[in-house]
């Protein structure tokens, strides 16, 4: 029962937006509730045995037929429906107002109709809303000077009969829609937190929450910071393009998801920033956008438990590591898809210790070293030829020192 309910009720709405479809709806159920109040009145007025009630009764047999088939005007645009609604609801509170008289009550639907067009146009449409509801209050008026309380076409008893059916049945649809609504505005409510939620758990995953709170703030402003001492590593995984042509997509991709899922807990761990992550080179930085002293110390922590878990995810992983030191340039960029990412001489410095390490080492630079003081096993490599940069001394790290 509850499902054809609610099929009868969105008949017709499935087509729009979901913002538009909601008012549609609750023009289906003022339809739907019009009609009934008028189809029983039909069949009351089939029961009377009174002279003249048989063409009542089909007078208001058509009059609940019109209102039960306009849900049918959906198909012609999102306006035409209540339009043609709020027109037959003023045209028959008007002409039953005056065949009965004030005293039937029939007036009062004037007050419900001007009431609920203005909860479906809403702001948006807050012209036309003006427009029905002063509509309404001038037809009330003209109705009341000129219209007498019996006109004679009712007997009293039925008159006050009318009156009090009328009065109930309007007060019952107007709670029942404006309940109705209530509960479709909650629903959106929901699910309009919770697609933030979402929406904002996505964000906090691809760039730091301190950065992400400021987009939000001031959305389409340029978020750029030059951070003068931070610490930036590059891994890279030796021989993975010839490992990756023996796989299938799937295979190549769940290797893929498994090793930097394992990255990804150990720099939650760490509490250090993810860059960004390409083909199998993974980009790491520490000190930014919060500063913290010993972001190389942490970077050089990192590097070993990242050879320490390829080791044990694959025994034939081997990764290239390096790190370096200094200052960087980190910001925002993209309008449909942003991404935060870090620029400059250190950035590149860090790419270039990886590319010339040796498999399985983790290479650093002098001011790197200079930062690592006696916590861990420096091995001097000696001069290297560092592409843009010239002959460099450079360390691998070799592992901790024993406490």
């Amino acid at each position: 029962m509850l499902k054809l309910l609610a099929k009868a009720i969105a008949f017709g709405t499935t087509r729009y937006p979901e913002k538009v479809a909601r008012r549609l709806r609750l023009v289906n159920m003022i339809c739907w509730g019009a009609a009934l109040m008028v189809g029983q009145f039909s069949v009351r007025r089939f029961l009377d045995p009174t002279p003249g009630m048989v063409k009542l009764g089909f007078i208001a047999m058509g009059i609940a037929l019109l209102y039960a088939s306009i849900p049918l005007l959906h198909r012609f645009g999102a306006w035409a429906a209540i339009s043609v609604l709020t027109v037959l609801a003023y045209v028959e509170a008007v002409r039953t107002t005056v065949d009965s008289g004030i005293g039937g009550g029939y007036w009062i639907s004037l007050l419900d109709a001007a009431a609920l067009v203005t909860l479906i146009l809403g702001a948006e449409r807050i012209i036309l809303s003006i427009f029905f509801s002063a509509l309404a209050l001038a037809l009330l008026i003209l109705l009341h000077v000129y219209v007498p309380y019996d006109t004679g076409d009712l007997a009293p008893d039925r008159l006050r009969a009318a009156f009090f059916s009328n009065l109930v049945f309007n007060t019952v649809l107007i709670f029942a829609v404006v309940i109705y609504a209530s509960w479709q505005i909650a629903r959106a409510e929901t699910a309009a937190e919770s697609a933030r939620a979402r929406s904002d758990a996505l964000l906090f995953n691809i760039m730091p929450e301190s950065i992400a709170e400021r987009l939000k703030r001031e959305p389409g402003r340029t978020v750029a910071d030059r951070y003068e001492d931070v610490s930036v590593l590059f891994a890279d995984m030796a021989g993975f393009t010839a490992r990756a042509s023996t796989l299938s997509p799937e295979a190549l991709v769940g290797f893929l998801d498994r090793i930097f899922a394992e990255f990804d807990d150990l720099i939650a761990a760490r509490g250090v920033e993810k860059i960004k992550s390409s083909g199998d080179a993974y980009m790491v930085a520490a000190g930014l956008p919060d500063h913290r002293p010993d972001h190389a110390e942490v970077l050089a922590e990192l590097a070993l438990e990242m050879h320490d878990a390829a080791a044990r995810l694959d025994d034939e992983l081997h990764l290239r590591i390096g790190i370096a030191t200094g200052p960087v340039v980190a910001g925002v960029v993209g309008s449909r898809k942003y991404f935060y990412d870090i620029w400059g001489d250190t950035v590149n410095l860090a790419s270039r210790m990886e590319s010339t390490a040796g498999i399985g080492q983790i290479q650093v630079t002098e001011a790197t070293a200079a930062r690592l003081g006696e916590r861990f096993q420096l091995e001097p490599r000696g001069p290297v030829e560092v592409k843009g940069k010239g002959i460099l001394e450079t360390w691998y790290v070799k592992g901790r020192v024993a406490a």
